[in-house]
């Protein structure tokens, strides 16, 4: 059996962060990479879709955004080499020159007109990127390589936006139109669409792109089951494996293959329901010590070392080291039932209470033993967390009407795809149209963060507001978020960051 291998975090940042184009006469070789998805995106090759996974494991083989967020944070150039303010709602960026779609056309700022101007509009209200990014207004060509971006309102951190925003080539987005753009999409990235089949998509190097692949070949292969991409890794019917569990990227590497851990810029826990279909909910919940206390309660670094195999941090806040705005000052709360439960009783329930928790069981690698562990360590002080499982669909459905009909749900503060401690509060606060926890005592501090254009100020804003969400704990925040990858022996140089894999950085090697 071959010597196995782990790739560390640390490694895995010095494999991440460079994301740069190969030189242009750097040969392409033979081969093909096999990676295992759990589906194809719906909306097949429109980048315009949404900037989450796994539309973006896809999508990211295919087009490039204006700039590029690295693993740890740090914003990068992409499209655009520069990019500056010009006024407190317009951005100026200046583009590569030396950039060309897989068709041969070259990438000049009407590509970048062409995708701010469909999702300007009122076609693009189906898209799901138009309420993942900053609304748009309008794009005025400079010259071939400058462009004014003018945004609906202020955002003083739209560049990190930016890293969302694709360009297509423009004369196929606009002869094809969107369906038929979607099937034969064209873009600058490494390589180019084929083929699509029955659970499969063929792609093939794009030999003049700037970020130029290192292999020939791109086979996706969609293997719905974790456990099923595991087994085709590990009987060679695939190289790369996306989406395992902490157990299964161990079995990986018992055969003698890669496990990557993956941070990612989300925190995951249970949201406490406070209000729903505008009113709020009566609940012991809305007494802030029985929601610390509850997070006193819960031994979350025994969770993530025995079902996140300690590859992830236990969370104080609702955003990870890699978010812009982290508080760094910030210590989460420590694991103590006998002071969580004299706060309990502090806050009049000293016998505890019941609860329900809704759950999707089957999202995450190990969400529902994580769910049962929670409920575990609440009973211990009194408090019992009747756990249920909603279908995704169904899930999703009150979450986005507001009726969820629980005390609270599994959830995430998502921070992609600006890795940005703000975007989270789009659903944490009173931004939501129909919220599920709103406390008007932090919106102007929320609001002043989303305009403030001045550096320091914003970044200590952010950090405010994470104090406070702390302090007021309206989510149990349990772990800062991983995802688990496998790899064949013989795959080199595999990254990936907040969802973009760096396909022109993978090679396999015999």
């Amino acid at each position: 059996m071959a010597k196995v291998k782990r790739i560390v975090i640390a490694l895995f940042f010095a494999l991440t962060t460079s994301f740069i184009a190969h030189a242009a006469d750097a040969p392409i070789k033979a081969g093909k990479i096999r990676i295992g998805l759990d589906s194809l995106p719906l909306s097949f090759g429109n980048p315009f879709r949404t900037a989450q996974i796994p539309t973006t494991y896809f999508t990211s083989a295919i087009f490039d955004g204006l700039t590029h967020i690295e693993l740890n944070g740090t914003l990068k150039p992409r499209l655009a080499t520069r990019w500056e303010s010009v006024d407190a709602t317009t951005w100026r960026f200046v583009l590569r020159d030396d950039v060309v779609f897989s068709n041969g056309t070259p990438f000049t700022a009407e590509a970048v007109k062409v995708a701010v101007d469909y999702l300007a509009s009122e076609e693009a209200v189906r898209e799901g990127l138009v309420r993942e990014i900053p609304a748009l207004k309008s794009a005025r060509v400079i010259d071939e390589h400058t462009i004014d971006i003018t945004l609906a309102e202020p955002d003083a951190q739209f560049p990190r936006s930016a890293a969302a925003l694709p360009a297509v080539e423009p004369n196929e987005w606009l002869r094809l139109g969107r369906e038929a753009f979607s099937k034969s999409p064209v873009g600058t990235g490494p390589y180019k669409l084929v083929e699509w089949q029955a659970n499969r998509a063929l792609l093939s190097a794009h030999e003049t792109s700037w970020r130029r692949a290192k292999t020939r070949d791109l086979e996706i292969v969609i293997i719905p089951e974790a456990t099923s991409r595991a087994q085709a890794l590990m009987a060679d019917r695939i190289d790369i494996a996306v989406g395992l569990s902490p157990d299964m990227v161990k079995s990986v590497e018992s055969e003698g293959g890669q496990a990557v851990r993956i941070p990612t810029a989300q925190v995951w826990g249970w949201a406490f329901v406070l209000m729903r279909e505008g009113k709020p909910v009566d609940s012991p919940l809305q007494d802030k010590r029985v929601r610390q206390a509850m997070t006193m309660a819960v031994n979350r670094q025994l969770i993530v070392d025995t079902l996140l195999d300690g590859a992830a941090r236990v969370a104080g806040q609702g955003a990870t080291r890699a978010v812009y705005g982290y508080n760094p000052d910030i210590t989460p709360f420590a694991y103590d039932p006998a002071a969580a439960k004299k706060l309990l009783a502090e806050a009049g329930y000293p016998n505890g209470f019941e609860m329900s928790v809704l759950s999707t069981a089957g999202s995450a690698g190990a969400d529902a033993e994580i769910h049962q562990r929670l409920a575990a360590d609440l009973a211990v002080i009194g408090i019992k967390a009747e756990v249920r499982s909603a279908p995704m669909q169904q899930y999703l459905q009150h979450l986005s009407l507001g009726t969820m009909p629980t005390d609270a749900f599994g959830m995430s503060y998502p921070a992609d795809p600006n890795i940005d401690a703000i975007r989270p509060l789009r659903i944490h606060s009173c931004l939501r149209r129909q919220p599920f926890y709103c406390d008007e005592r932090i919106m102007p501090k929320i609001k002043a963060t989303l305009v403030s254009r001045d550096p320091t100020q914003a970044l200590n804003l952010r950090r405010e507001i994470l104090a406070w969400y702390h302090d007021e704990a309206p989510m149990l925040f349990v772990y800062e978020g991983v995802r688990f990858t496998g790899l064949a022996a013989k795959v080199r140089g595999f990254g990936e960051a907040h969802g973009f894999i760096a396909y022109d950085q993978i090679e396999i090697v015999d």
